[in-house]
């Protein structure tokens, strides 16, 4: 018997914590996509008037640099919810072997010790006792 002490409703209780945090992780994204867009275009331009001016449509060094940001930053950002996504979908799948292989295991002990014929002893001898 294994030293490890898992269940799949212990296993399943983490991996629904972990989608929770999966939710508010995906609204912090995407407020922060929201407030990255707000500051870009807030932020005014070098253009006449502004933002609202003449020069509407046309970003400033701010938004610039943000978009350059977010374009630098995306693939790391990206890579959080997919390690995340692929970390609980391989505890689920770790759980699932585990499982099926106690399962097995257990399946094959009891099938060996169905197999099991008493051999031939000496006249005498009872069965526990030498």
């Amino acid at each position: 018997m294994s030293g490890w002490d898992i269940t799949p409703s212990g296993v399943g209780v983490v991996v629904s914590h972990v989608g929770d945090v999966m939710g508010v992780l995906d609204k912090i994204l995407q407020a922060y996509s929201d407030d990255l867009e707000g500051a870009a275009t807030t932020a005014g331009t070098l253009a006449p008037g502004g933002a609202t001016g003449e020069g509407k449509g046309q970003g400033g060094l701010v938004a610039a640099a943000l978009a350059e940001f977010v374009e630098g930053t995306a693939s790391e950002l990206q890579f959080i919810g997919v390690r995340m996504g692929k970390s609980v979908t391989g505890a689920v799948e770790a759980t699932t072997a585990y499982t099926s292989g106690d399962l097995e295991m257990a399946a094959e002990v009891q099938h060996r010790a169905a197999g099991l014929v008493e051999p031939d002893m000496p006249t005498g001898w009872k069965m526990g006792r030498l």
